[in-house]
């Protein structure tokens, strides 16, 4: 497929297109999305219903995963919620699929002492996570249950945490979590490949808890809740935000200040899937963005385009380059040029409110108090 084909159904999926001249497509996209449901449904009655049959990890399962493509922010959400199963006393491994990484099969991206491989071999996500938790075991395979074996082989966690693992029903887990953004938390009325979502709405019946992330309006709070009752009445809804927690240059880990963009003229870079609140972090740090150079979801750059950003960025009247730690991991290794000066920014999810509940779903009282 070439790449004015794949940006059609880009446009057509973010509803970006509904004219006349795409409506054959359209219609083709919807019908493919009826077979695609009917695949979807039939596997989770089955599973639903014990018809097929789940694959145990010899601990406790904690998964992170959403129901539309994209966007949500689950990485932090997964970082977040290791950092909470650590400070609970329990120790906790956490098993990605380690999306367009260029190794095969099973492996050690972190073994809590260090990170062992590069992003490249890992994945950028994955990497972003093991260099986030340091003392955390981080491991990648496309079988999440081997993956989840060979990391409780290695470490022996009380609890893994699966990285975006929804929809990955063969091994069994003891909580979903589904994550949300707070602008639209459903994202799409269609399923794959006419719209967004990766299975139906209902299936959020099946998670233990819903985060909310990048929620910055409490106007926003009713809609929100009224959306997701209309399909799960009981599940427990937490809110979340973005913070920043500093600013580095890419490959060091010294942090320098949120101050450093403070009345600067930025050019902001990002390669995530709804890069929105990055550049509402800046600018409520003091920053004007004079120009935004977005990038699909895990984009990798090469050096030629990364080039002609940076001199782009100069000609805006930015002063320094600021990209999110995605971008990082997706710059070429042999860039050595540095036209404008670059920096990365790092954030974190924190929960809003109801932390306690939140830890309670994760790991109960009665669950840590055994392991500890």
């Amino acid at each position: 497929m070439n790449i004015k084909m794949q940006k059609l159904i880009k446009d057509i999926m973010y509803n970006h297109k509904k004219d006349v001249i795409t409506l054959p497509l359209r219609i083709v996209l919807r019908l493919l999305a009826v077979v695609y449901y009917a695949v979807s449904f039939w596997r989770n009655f089955l599973y639903d219903n014990r018809m097929l049959k789940f694959r145990y990890a010899p601990c406790r399962v904690i998964s992170v995963g959403n129901i539309i493509i994209g966007g949500t922010g689950k990485t932090p959400v997964v970082i977040m919620t290791a950092n909470l199963i650590k400070k609970a006393g329990l120790s906790v491994a956490v098993v990605s699929r380690g999306y367009k990484r260029q190794s095969k099969g099973p492996l050690v991206v972190s073994d809590g002492s260090g990170v062992l491989v590069s992003y490249l071999e890992a994945g950028d996500e994955p990497h972003i996570i093991a260099s986030s938790l340091t003392d955390v075991p981080v491991v990648v395979g496309k079988n999440r249950y081997e993956a989840a074996l060979l990391a409780y082989e290695r470490f022996k966690p009380d609890v893994i945490v699966l990285d975006d693992a929804m929809q990955h029903r063969k091994l069994y887990r003891d909580v979903d979590i589904i994550t949300m953004n707070g602008d639209d938390p459903i994202g799409s009325e269609y399923l794959l490949p006419r719209g967004l979502l990766r299975e139906s709405q209902y299936s959020i019946m099946r998670a233990k808890a819903i985060v909310i992330t990048r929620f910055c309006d409490e106007h926003n709070r009713e809609k929100i809740e009224r959306v997701i009752r209309y399909y799960a009445r009981n599940v427990p809804i937490f809110y979340s935000r973005y913070a920043a927690t500093g600013l580095r240059e890419p490959g060091n880990t010294v942090n320098i200040g949120l101050d450093a963009v403070r009345g600067k003229k930025v050019a902001a870079l990002s390669n995530v899937a709804n890069p929105v609140s990055f550049y509402h972090i800046l600018e409520s740090h003091g920053s004007d963005i004079v120009c935004k150079h977005a990038k699909c979801d895990h984009h990798r750059y090469n050096a030629e385009e990364l080039e002609d950003i940076e001199k782009n960025s100069l000609r805006a009247g930015a002063e320094i380059m600021v990209m999110t730690a995605k971008d990082e991991r997706n710059l070429p290794e042999d860039y050595e040029v540095k036209i404008i000066k670059k920096l990365v920014l790092d954030i974190e999810t924190v929960i809003i409110e109801d932390l306690k509940e939140y830890l309670d779903i994760i790991v109960p009282e009665k669950f840590r108090t055994g392991r500890n």
